[in-house]
């Protein structure tokens, strides 16, 4: 089982790699266009900072192309993968056992006097 749980984990960490390496590669074909168009400032920004990219394509879809499908496509399963894993984390079961101060659970009770 242990196998098991280690090879899923193994497997999701490639998905989310692939996802957030299909949305940069769109924003990278996002900041070229920007460039090829005249658009210096657009497109020295965006390779800085990947959600103007985004913003880029979504204004300019005609001229980005086929990277717009990249950016929408790999965010979009980043997006869903973080959402499950926070919701994952609010499932977990709350522990029940010292839920004192911290120096409450590190520290043993002072004997009685």
């Amino acid at each position: 089982m242990g196998t098991l749980l280690i090879l899923l984990t193994c497997v999701v960490g490639v998905i989310f790699a692939i996802a957030v390496a299909t949305f940069y590669i769109g924003c990278l074909g996002a900041t070229m266009a920007a460039l090829n168009n005249g658009r210096i400032v657009w497109g020295s920004l965006s390779f800085f900072l990947p959600p103007l990219a985004l913003l880029y394509g979504i204004r300019n879809r005609q001229q980005v192309g086929w990277s717009y499908g990249f950016m929408v496509k790999g965010g979009a399963v980043v997006a869903v993968m973080l959402l499950v894993a926070w919701g994952g984390l609010h499932l977990l079961p709350e522990p029940t056992h010292g839920q004192g101060d911290l120096m409450e659970r590190l520290m043993p009770p002072p004997e009685q006097q």
